[in-house]
């Protein structure tokens, strides 16, 4: 696990830098509805043009388009008919088609606490995994990864706080979560429910953190999939 100074902003700042560099825009709140494909004499698919954008603005492209989503939104991004031609290309399991099988998503708790009387062992976990059961480490709510970044870089939090990030990886089945709506009770409770197994993997080398946290985000399935627009909220 890497720790940028900075934070996980700074490896953002870094790609933009690199990117204005060599003559390019980042632009922020600009979802591609649709990938724009040109159509060649006879009516058959060519290459990809450009994109338009949910406002309606079209971004021509001089060479290509590069699609870093999920391969289900690329899919839905782009004509039928093409997707149709990239499926009949395909060796082995088809790559932009609904039917290829997602990851299941993420459980992550983000805490800021006090660290007032900390002990040696809290100040030396700058990352660890918890692993409950070796047999059971790809299952749901079994194995957890656990990091305090700000020990390495006291910049990610306040004078006498650190931040600590845990998040059970890549085991959290979406389905679980499918017909609660965001925002309701329910789903705060489903959270608490499901952070919990993080919780105790914190509180093996902090036993009083709950009594620490000042603020706690929990990021369910639900966030990435609305927040990163990830299908199902899936990590790929």
């Amino acid at each position: 696990m890497d720790y940028p100074r900075g934070g996980s902003g700074a490896v953002v700042d870094a790609l933009v830098r690199g990117l204005s560099k060599h003559g390019g825009e980042l632009r922020l709140r600009s979802a591609v509805a649709e990938v724009l494909v040109s159509e060649e004499p006879g009516g058959e698919l060519g290459r990809c043009t450009g994109v338009r954008l949910a406002g309606g603005q079209v971004v021509h492209a001089r060479r290509a388009v590069i699609s870093n989503a999920p391969v289900w939104q690329t899919a839905s991004l782009l004509p039928t008919a093409a997707r149709d031609i990239v499926r009949a290309g395909a060796t082995g399991s088809a790559p932009l088609d609904a039917s290829t099988p997602p990851t299941p998503s993420f459980i992550h708790l983000h805490l800021g606490i006090r660290a007032d009387g900390l002990s040696e062992q809290a100040l030396s976990s700058i990352h660890h995994i918890v692993v409950p059961e070796w047999e059971k480490l790809t299952q749901p709510q079994s194995a957890a990864f656990v990091s305090m970044p700000s020990l390495m870089d006291p910049s990610l939090a306040p004078e006498g706080r650190h931040v600590i990030h845990a998040y059970l990886p890549a085991t959290e089945p979406y389905e679980v979560w499918e017909g609660v709506a965001r925002g309701t009770p329910a789903y705060d409770a489903l959270k608490a429910e499901r952070a919990a197994p993080l919780y105790a993997a914190i509180e093996r080398f902090i036993p009083d953190v709950r009594d620490r946290v000042e603020i706690e985000l929990i990021g369910s399935p639900l966030t990435h999939e609305r927040f990163l627009r990830r299908h199902r909220g899936t990590y790929g």
